[in-house]
């Protein structure tokens, strides 16, 4: 039984592992798409109602690209790791690798809940970013079509 619930752990391990990295791409798309959108959207700032400054225009896309970025900070779980010690004076031998399965099957639980924790922020920051856009087209709908005299 402590063997499935093991392999149960891996294979949980290994989908948080490929569902940020799809979140991290999907992110570093929507990055580049925002910002080659705010250049645009600020070239015709001439053309927009008086009440729209450059600050108003670039707010919400400000907010959007800083999600998108928080999105794609790399969090990596430190809880319960001391296979890589950082420190000044460090040896080479420090570094060797010691298969050491007690250690790595007792970490497991804490990995995934780590993987778990950071995925969990990953969606909120990138649902935040969708939300937000799908809100600022609809107040641009309402300032560029409904507000104009």
């Amino acid at each position: 039984m402590a063997q499935d619930k093991d392999a149960q752990m891996r294979n949980l391990i290994a989908g948080y592992r490929d569902s940020m990295m799809l979140s991290d791409i999907k992110a570093l798309i929507a990055v580049l798409f925002v910002a080659i959108m705010m250049g645009t959207v600020l070239q015709y700032r001439q053309q927009y109602p008086w009440y729209l400054t450059p600050l108003v225009i670039l707010t919400p896309f400000l907010i959007i690209y800083l999600s998108l970025l928080f999105s794609v900070y790399p969090r990596f779980p430190r809880a319960g790791r001391e296979r890589f010690p950082i420190w000044r004076n460090a040896d080479p031998q420090d570094f060797d690798f010691v298969a050491d399965t007690e250690a790595e099957l007792e970490g497991l639980p804490a990995l995934c809940a780590g993987l778990s924790r950071i995925l969990w922020w990953k969606n909120i920051t990138l649902l935040t970013a969708d939300i937000l856009a799908i809100a600022c087209l609809a107040a641009a709908l309402v300032l560029l079509f409904v507000a104009r005299p």
